[in-house]
């Protein structure tokens, strides 16, 4: 039971740190939703949400091998054991209060909902329990100690280097439905528009007895089909900001739900996804852009029009000083799509080609060499 225990637990922690190690920045905006106002609202640990987030990545991974190693093992399963009571703790309040709908335990890899968030890191927390008291059946794979710490060292580097690519650069393996090779207009078909089953939700009205004070819940069904709720003269009345819709049943759901390009001239979201050859200028933070990196983009504009390739910037605000013109698109959705600020991704009849980071743009050059 340790041993099978010891596999299992070990692989699940580095899948788990190694999907968050490459994309640390995602994580942190994950974290940056639980120290939210409407979560824990402990907004002092807002700014460190990302060391907070690459630390963690990378202490998963190390805490998986030397499990699986069965070295440290006291410091490991006690490491492992506060860990997980402090997961399952974020993922029952998640699943409870229905908080934040995405623990991020997988990353972009792999979406769990809450309470599966939760039951995941039940079955994890029975698991660790079996290696907190079998601790002593936890044996060096390796007798000599020299293999064991050199591998170790090894992960500890290997991790280290991903989660700075994933920083300074962008991340090695891209999960997200923006990534390289994805197609932006098949990522928003519908489940109908696919012939496919989507999710299926059901509508909760509450109910309040004018006369007695009464209140009771029932689904939009019940509602339509019994007239005593609405019919003239009838004592009950529909509290409006209690309504609330439940999902009942899983179904396929479009990866891209969100991406809508708000221009001057309205929406031209199939417009600009339909072109041939495109390039978007994202700016997830306009507030934060520097002014080099705005006569950057000024000049790559320039640049690239001079070459007839059309060029449209995408923020969630106004950007000052800016030569290029831009839509507005949720800053969700910017965040998903780069992780830089700003970053420039290549489309071409709506599939994503190339994606560049500000550390450092790319000259027109570069891009027109690279993609055209």
């Amino acid at each position: 039971m340790v041993n099978i225990s010891r596999l299992i637990v070990g692989i699940i922690f580095i899948i788990s740190g190694f999907v968050k190690a490459v994309d640390p920045i995602g994580f942190g905006y994950k974290l940056e939703e639980y120290f939210a106002a409407d979560v824990f609202n402990i907004g002092f640990l807002h700014d460190l949400a990302l060391p907070q987030a690459t630390f963690f990545s990378v202490f998963e991974i190390i805490l998986g091998i030397l499990l699986l190693l069965g070295i440290f093992r006291r410091f490991t399963v006690w490491a492992l054991l506060l860990l997980i009571v402090f997961f399952t703790f974020l993922t029952f309040y998640s699943a409870y209060f229905n908080k934040v709908t995405d623990c991020g335990c997988f990353g972009d890899a792999m979406k769990l909902t809450p309470w599966q968030s939760f039951w995941k890191d039940i079955f994890l927390l029975v698991l660790i329990i079996v290696l907190f008291i079998g601790q002593k059946y936890i044996l060096p794979i390796f007798k000599n100690n020299k293999i064991n710490y050199s591998i170790t060292v090894i992960a500890l580097l290997l991790c280290s280097y991903f989660a700075y690519t994933g920083i300074q650069k962008l991340p090695l393996i891209d999960f997200r439905a923006y990534a390289i090779g994805k197609n932006i207009p098949d990522g928003m078909k519908t489940a109908d528009e696919l012939g496919l089953k989507g999710p299926q939700y059901t509508v909760y009205y509450t109910m309040k007895n004018k006369n007695t004070g009464e209140t009771v819940k029932i689904t939009d069904d019940e509602y339509l089909n019994d007239a005593k709720w609405y019919e003239e003269g009838t004592p009950w009345e529909l509290l409006g900001d209690l309504t609330e819709s439940k999902k009942t049943a899983n179904g396929y759901e479009p990866p891209i739900h969100d991406f809508m390009l708000d221009c001057e001239e309205g929406d031209r979201t199939e417009e600009y996804l339909a072109e041939e050859k495109i390039v978007f200028f994202v700016v997830p933070f306009a507030d934060k852009i520097s002014s080099s990196d705005v006569e950057r983009l000024n000049q790559i504009h320039e640049d690239l029009t001079a070459k007839n390739l059309k060029v449209i910037g995408l923020s969630s605000a106004d950007i000052e000083h800016s030569a290029f013109p831009y839509c507005f698109v949720d800053q969700t959705t910017l965040k998903t799509i780069i992780r830089s600020n700003p970053g420039i991704v290549v489309l071409k009849n709506g599939t994503v080609v190339d994606k560049y980071h500000n550390n450092p743009l790319p000259s027109a050059a570069d891009i027109i060499e690279d993609n055209f």
